[in-house]
């Protein structure tokens, strides 16, 4: 990046961390190429990186950049240095790279600061075909180079039916009449698939098992309509309400809530205690999946 021009010529823009015995961290004593900043900006414009790299790069941008470690910026600024409109989409496809690359240790997370991780030998990077097997990056998909960002990805159920669509009707055999009532009877009956209330009860005792919030032991008639209620907004966020969908949930609440003195940990007024009851509410499900807590 191009040094103000306030800034001595002919320096580095910034002395990252010096080497150190738990792990090796780049720095420009190593070599370091001047790439002027409107360049990178023009870069994370043009699309061509996914979203992956795309918040790879606004990050270095935010901090060191500025000679920052870290910073603390919103997906919403992101999407303006990507010349994109803000929109529910684009601000989870953003939410979850972020989350991917942190999993991946390229990035780290200081409270709402996020940084850029200089010690590259400790990246984990995940293989891309795999991006999408939990909730916290279950809609970032892949991109292909060259082909922008899309502006809506359809789950499985709707690609199974445009599949369908473009297939040319058959016309039945008599003798297979029978079968057909009774594969027709079989999908009506799979079409919705019950609630496994115990294993979202065991997914919450599992998440927060080693927090301050309180374990529950009793899944009742209040409990499962609220659980029934969310697994609604689950199926319609992320095409699916089992356990483990719940599971992630419940660990992006965590992890977005665990900082010091946090309002949801007693640090309020009242010394109230997030619980069961709070997690399960839309509201609260609604900014978990925005990162507005």
């Amino acid at each position: 990046m191009a040094l103000p021009q306030s800034q001595q010529k002919n320096k580095p823009i910034l002395r990252l961390h010096q080497t150190t015995q738990e792990a090796k961290k780049v720095s420009v004593d190593e070599g370091f190429t001047a790439i002027p900043n409107e360049l990178l900006k023009a870069i994370l414009r043009s699309k061509v990186l996914g979203w992956k790299g795309s918040y790879l790069l606004a990050t270095i941008l935010k901090t060191l950049s500025w000679r920052k470690e870290s910073d603390w910026f919103t997906h919403s600024q992101v999407c303006e240095m990507m010349d994109i409109e803000p929109t529910k989409y684009h601000i989870n496809q953003l939410s979850a790279a972020r989350k991917e690359l942190i999993r991946e240790r390229v990035l780290f997370e200081d409270g709402k600061k996020t940084g850029v991780n200089l010690a590259v030998f400790d990246w984990e990077m995940v293989n891309p075909e795999k991006v999408g097997s939990s909730r916290n990056n279950r809609e970032l998909v892949p991109e292909i180079v060259g082909r922008g960002y899309p502006e809506k990805v359809g789950n499985t159920k709707e690609i199974i039916t445009k599949d369908i669509n473009n297939i040319p009707p058959i016309i039945p055999q008599v003798d297979s009449s029978a079968k057909q009532v009774e594969d027709l009877t079989t999908a009506k009956k799979s079409k919705s698939e019950p609630v496994d209330y115990d294993g979202v009860m065991q997914a919450w005792n599992d998440v927060f098992a080693d927090t301050p919030i309180a374990k529950i032991k009793v899944m009742n008639e209040q409990r499962k309509r609220q659980v029934h209620r969310l697994a609604k907004d689950l199926r319609a966020e992320f095409g699916t309400y089992s356990a483990q969908a719940f599971a992630d949930y419940f660990a992006d609440f965590w992890q977005q809530i665990n900082r010091p003195n946090s309002w949801y940990l007693r640090h309020n007024s009242r010394k109230w205690m997030a619980d069961f009851e709070y997690v399960m509410k839309p509201k609260t499900f609604a900014k978990t999946v925005e990162d507005a807590l």
